[in-house]
């Protein structure tokens, strides 16, 4: 399996070929092909590099077992990632990061549903969030934007069962991640809220660790619990 690094900025742009040979690796350049070169874009990458995988899918790995694999690994396109995962309460396995966590809140189900599915009470959940805005109420396939920090998301709904399950997809630049969310009556009047996160990010997955997805799940957790019991 070949390795490659593409600065799809220029108007060629440049493309570095990466592979195992005798006593190390081997590495060429040559001129990005443009129909590589418009599917990078295609897949959200203007400017900068790219590390990309030289499989049939030039952004997929064949396998996220290999340690380079799982820094190229992008995960399945935006629209397949939602109708193949979101859409069917599945977050990407083949991701090499992921994480899961759960919490009980003091609150029934649907009001927990209610507090996650209002896009716009999500800068009260997460601190670092801003600027959500959804077309209009949870649904399946409506699509939504929130700014975490620096990056602006694009999100959209898959499944939305009130009081039973949410999920969603969200894509930047760099990153795909699945969401799934589900809510189950802890027997008390309250909600046992679960979640499972997937985040397939080139480049990134040097820095966002399962471990970070990990923090970042349980203050999800944590926001949403300090939310709805605090509702009326």
């Amino acid at each position: 399996m070949r390795y490659a690094v593409i600065a799809p900025g220029g108007a060629e742009g440049r493309l570095l070929t990466v592979a195992p040979a005798a006593g190390g690796l081997a590495v060429t350049e040559e001129a990005a092909p443009p129909a590589l070169l418009a599917t990078v874009r295609e897949a959200g990458f203007t400017r900068g590099a790219v590390i990309l995988d030289t499989s049939a899918d030039p952004l997929s790995a064949d396998s996220v077992d290999d340690p380079v694999a799982q820094l190229t690994y992008a995960g399945p396109a935006a629209d397949a990632l939602h109708a193949e995962h979101a859409a069917r309460g599945l977050v990407d396995d083949r991701a090499p990061t992921r994480a899961q966590g759960q919490i009980t809140i003091q609150a029934p189900p649907e009001r927990v549903f209610a507090v996650l599915a209002d896009v716009e009470t999500w800068p009260a959940i997460r601190a670092d969030i801003s600027d959500a805005h959804a077309e209009g109420p949870a649904a399946p396939g409506v699509r939504f934007t929130w700014r975490g920090g620096a990056n602006l998301f694009t999100s959209r709904w898959g499944i939305v069962t009130p009081g039973e399950r949410l999920t969603w997809t969200s894509v930047v630049p760099g990153a795909r991640a699945a969401h799934v969310y589900d809510f189950t009556p802890d027997g008390a009047g309250g909600t046992l809220l679960r979640c499972r996160e997937s985040l397939a990010a080139p480049v990134l997955a040097r820095f966002i660790s399962s471990a970070v997805l990990q923090a970042g799940v349980d203050s999800w957790l944590a926001g949403v619990k300090a939310v709805a019991e605090t509702a009326t």
